[in-house]
């Protein structure tokens, strides 16, 4: 680290964190409003069904209960929309159910054992309707349509010319014919990971005469502001977000899943007349509540012989479930996998997003990328194979360098864009000397080690993630007579640390001890619009505004010094909460000179969004196969990042750890449908099979800290390293399983069955 600094790249003590190990944080479901009562929701059995009766009579008759609501009692303008839900085609409540536990009635009650009692007394009669369980189904030329809106079951474009589904650059063909391996193949994520954050949705709803609060654990509090208000067709100012504490999210709180449980909690608030907690129970939350989308992708892929991409093209189909909503957004972000991987300008990618009679899909960490990267990966170590290259050798020749061109997708006018980051290939070399590869990799399909029945493999994978930084940040900094300041935004947090990162910042543009840096509670009425704590977006996007901030507020207290003072206000410095003359360093004048108490002064920060954001990650594994049993369990770990200027290295620590969930998505998560009505079988921890910390392998990292990214907007050269995390892992094991014992898996999760089944063909075809 640059000593440069006083408070960036210095360990503090986080804002909160006494509180949470002590048990004194204080979460949504911890807050009690006089007069609070309890919501439940009665959730259809049927994947695909009409309501032909349904009579609440017995249910409103329950004492203790204050409302039940169902289609017929919300008005037709009420539905679910984010801006990218194509409108009006999914409804909080509706006579058509179109997945198992969608919301067919809304109980209001004193306590919640109460609304779960009156529950059993709403008679429903239902007529079943034909479903659509899988992307193959629903594009069928005879499959049951979903929506009239939606010919096909294919959801139209959401933001046509922005986010380019289909699109063609350079001449693909004629890279095709330059290269001398041409890999084609398919593949399919069909897992539908949960997220499984610490704390599952929960909100409280009160109603004021015509205005909206809402308290909950909610990701991204401006665009659930904006979200609602357009859901229950209100004016956006008469929508108020508060987030306390949020426990966790990984996507999982963003989007539909940062509209649902507001909507249906402000429904049964605005029915009952007052103010209602709704939770989601933890059986809710796996088989209700938003998934990682299920993709059928198809590549192919040239590669010449010195290792160099010639062209690439990729279709893609995205299985939405109920609700078309983020699908679209998360594929064109996946395609920036295509110029992350693959040094060519000759690409062509066609995307689709297709609705079926699912719990709907959305945001997940990894966003888009991991569905792209993990076929994408698996064509390059193909094309390797057939090549007789080192993996590694590929990479580094493909991966973007500082400065460097690439194509994309995702909301630009300009879709040709300029790396600002640092050259991967640094990171690339970095862990693969920590990892010991050119040790431990033996060539393509010979094991590195074999003990007993154990076979051992090691693999790599890499996946970059550009440009959600994108969007919007604003940010507000004020500071009191005393020299005390103030950050005011709307940044959730959810375990990140995103808090401590603005304090950094503005400690050290303002040049004051970080102690006297507090950031205000998430609160849409307090704080200026924000995207949100989305996409590895808070350091390099909410930083820069907050650095703004911090900066604008210098430059009102100058020009306040030259009012009262009559000093210039370019002869002004400030440092440890003092003024002092640049053209006299002896000339120091106490704060409260200028801010008479009890007077404060303020500054705001705006940034409307990086361009070029480009972020890396990349993984070496090594597994060992049994072949016994076909269990694969993680040896050994290796990741390397580079985050520019590292603000907090504990944090950075803690985020590089967070890899587990890619290598389970691989080799453990899955949720699992019932085959004949789509319903989970395994809502919980027993059967859902997570890894637990004790379960942890052993791993280790690198995180680079370029000064490249100072030559850009980023916070004193700071970027993210949080989103690209998970997604290599998957390719990495794909890769090491190969390798120990010289089978190919193609679909997530490497059970012991498919396992022991490849390892059975192999052996046939010998």
């Amino acid at each position: 680290m640059n000593q440069e600094y006083k408070a960036v790249g210095k360990e503090i003590k986080r804002i909160i964190a006494d509180d949470i190990v002590t048990g004194k944080a204080v979460f949504t479901d911890d807050l009690r409003l006089t007069g609070m009562v309890y919501g439940k929701v009665l959730r259809s059995p049927y994947p695909h069904a009409r309501i032909t009766r349904i009579d609440t009579d017995r249910a409103k008759a329950y004492d203790g209960v204050h409302a039940v609501v169902t289609y017929k009692d919300i008005p037709d303008n009420i539905y679910i929309t984010n801006r990218m839900t194509p409108a009006p085609h999914y409804r909080p409540l509706n006579g058509i159910v179109r997945y198992v536990g969608d919301p067919v009635a809304l109980v209001v009650a004193d306590t919640e054992d109460i609304a779960m009692e009156a529950m059993e007394r709403i008679e429903v009669e239902y007529e079943e309707l034909p479903p659509v369980f899988t992307i193959d189904e629903a594009l069928a030329p005879d499959a049951p349509q979903l929506y009239e809106e939606f010919p096909g079951n294919i959801a139209p474009p959401i933001f046509p010319g922005l986010d380019d589904l289909d699109f063609k650059v350079g001449d693909p063909e004629a890279g095709f014919a330059q290269a001398d391996i041409i890999v084609e193949m398919d593949g399919e994520i069909k897992s539908g990971q949960n997220a499984m954050p610490a704390e599952a949705p929960v909100c409280i709803a009160q109603w004021h005469d015509d205005m909206l609060t809402i308290y909950g654990s909610i990701a991204a509090p401006s665009n659930c502001q904006t979200y609602v208000a357009a859901s229950l067709d209100i004016p956006y100012e008469r929508v108020r977000i508060v987030a306390p504490c949020v426990g966790g999210s990984f996507g999982s709180k963003l989007f539909v899943g940062n509209v649902v449980p507001p909507v249906l909690t402000a429904i049964m608030a605005k029915a009952s007349g007052r103010p209602v907690m709704f939770s989601y129970t933890k059986e809710e939350h796996f088989a209700c509540h938003q998934t990682r989308m299920c993709t059928k992708s198809h590549v192919r892929l040239g590669v010449n012989r010195e290792g160099l991409a010639t062209a690439i093209e990729m279709t893609q189909y995205a299985d939405a479930g109920v609700c078309a909503s983020t699908q679209e957004n998360m594929l064109s972000v996946g395609t920036a996998s295509l110029p992350l991987l693959c040094k060519t300008d000759n690409k062509r990618y066609k995307g689709t997003v297709v609705v079926t009679n699912k719990v709907p899909s959305g945001s997940f960490r990894g966003y888009g990328y991991m569905e792209s990267s993990a076929l994408v990966n698996r064509a390059i170590m193909r094309a390797c194979i057939g090549l007789g290259l080192d993996p590694v050798v590929y990479y580094e020749k493909n991966v973007l360098r500082h400065g460097e061109r690439y194509y994309n997708a995702l909301n630009q006018k300009e879709p040709w864009q300029y790396n600002a980051s640092p050259d991967w290939k640094d990171t690339i070399h970095a862990a693969a000397e920590g990892f010991r590869w050119k040790d431990r990799f033996k060539g393509w399909g010979i094991p590195s080690r074999a003990d007993k029945s154990r076979r051992y493999g090691v693999g790599m994978g890499l996946s970059g993630h550009s440009d959600i930084g994108g969007m919007a940040s604003n940010t507000n900094v004020t500071m009191t007579s005393a020299g005390g300041v103030m950050i005011q935004t709307v940044m959730t947090e959810f375990g990140s640390g995103v808090r401590d990162v603005y304090r950094k910042i503005v400690a050290e543009e303002l040049c004051i001890p970080v102690d006297r840096v507090r950031v205000s509670i998430s609160d849409t009425s307090a704080a200026p619009l924000d995207f949100g704590s989305i996409a590895s977006r808070s350091t390099y996007s909410g930083g820069i505004s907050a650095q703004r901030a911090a900066r604008d507020l210098k430059k009102n207290l100058f020009q306040l010094a030259e009012e009262r003072l009559g000093i210039p206000a370019s002869d002004w410095d400030f440092k440890d909460g003092m003024l002092k003359r640049l053209s006299n360093p002896e000339e120091v004048h106490d704060l409260h000179e200028i801010l008479i108490y009890p007077d404060s002064l303020s500054g705001t920060g705006h940034w409307p969004g990086i361009d070029n954001a480009t972020i890396m990650h990349v993984q070496f594994v090594e597994v060992a196969v049994d072949t016994e049993t076909g269990l694969i369990e993680i040896t050994d770990h290796f990741g390397g990042s580079d985050a520019g200027t590292i603000m907090n290295p504990r944090a950075a620590y803690n985020q590089m750890t967070s890899f587990f969930a890619g290598l389970d998505v691989a080799i453990r998560e899955e949720t699992v449908w019932d085959k004949w009505d789509n319903k989970v079988l395994n809502p919980n921890l027993i059967e859902y099979k997570a890894r637990t910390f004790n379960e942890a392998p052993p791993h280790d990292h690198v995180c680079l800290e370029s000064t490249k990214g100072r030559e850009s907007d980023f916070p004193f050269g700071a970027m993210g390293i949080g989103e690209p995390i998970i997604s290599p892992s998957g390719p990495a094991i794909t890769m090491a399983v190969y390798n120990a014992c010289g089978i190919e898996l193609e679909e997530y999760p490497y059970l012991p069955a498919k396992v022991l089944a490849a390892l059975k063909e192999k052996e046939d075809r010998a």
